[in-house]
């Protein structure tokens, strides 16, 4: 059960901190975090300024490109930057396809992203994708059965010699990451406020409030922080 963390630069390097297994990037999170004053080179080398704790995970930018070439291209690029680092993050199509089995023999580990089926599941294995990213939310808004997907992706990628990775994205809520844990996935990724959302539970705050109770008669000891939690209604052992 991994992470991949995601976001702007500050979640990115909180992410990495809390030891997620690597970052992946796309181009809503360029938009929205950088705002179009900076190249996405200049992104790539921010992100590994952020993400480099000494464990050089892999950061994974995703790219666009009219054909296998561009596409490649552009991964190669940005790959001289940090070869042991910097990896590809590609569209799951004909052209994308492409450009991963290029990579690949090049030695360069790509994801196959925005992929909804087991067909093209099926593909990523074949052409060498690193890694696949089955799309949850966008698929559930669709009233697809994305963790049964993910269920027979796994079942299928099983006898399959040097599997992709299953890395569930588009994940919005807990129920999804339970959803896609439950169901197979290897890895979650995930923006910084997603994975502070696994951290919390109702009944752990409760729990939480109800031993501040306790630590409040043991000599010694100030629970004046939990002032607020120890108010909470409903505690129960």
């Amino acid at each position: 059960m991994e992470i991949y963390g995601a976001g702007s630069l500050e979640d990115v390097r909180i992410c990495t901190e809390l030891g997620v297994t690597g970052i992946l990037t796309n181009p809503q999170g360029f938009e929205q975090y950088y705002q179009g004053k900076m190249t996405l080179r200049e992104i790539t080398e921010a992100l590994l300024k952020a993400s480099d704790d000494g464990r050089d995970i892999p950061v994974f930018i995703q790219v666009h490109g009219r054909d296998a070439e561009e596409i490649a291209h552009r991964v190669e690029e940005l790959h001289e930057l940090n070869p042991r680092r910097v990896c590809g993050k590609i569209i799951a199509d004909e052209k994308g396809f492409r450009a991963i089995k290029k990579l690949h023999d090049e030695g360069i580990r790509c994801v196959a992203t925005c992929l909804f089926s087991l067909s093209q599941a099926a593909v990523a294995a074949m052409v060498g994708a690193y890694a696949i990213c089955p799309f949850v939310s966008r698929a559930t808004a669709m009233e697809m059965d994305m963790f049964g997907i993910i269920r027979s992706i796994k079942e299928c990628y099983r006898d399959t010699p040097n599997a992709p990775r299953i890395l569930a994205a588009s994940i919005k809520s807990t129920a999804d990451v339970n959803g896609a844990y439950a169901a197979g996935t290897d890895a979650v990724a995930l923006r910084y406020p997603m994975l502070q959302q696994m951290m919390d539970h109702v009944l752990t705050t409760r729990a939480e409030a109800l031993f501040a109770k306790n630590w409040a008669n043991v000599k010694g000891e100030d629970m004046s922080y939990m002032k607020e939690k120890i108010k909470l209604e409903g505690i129960a052992e």
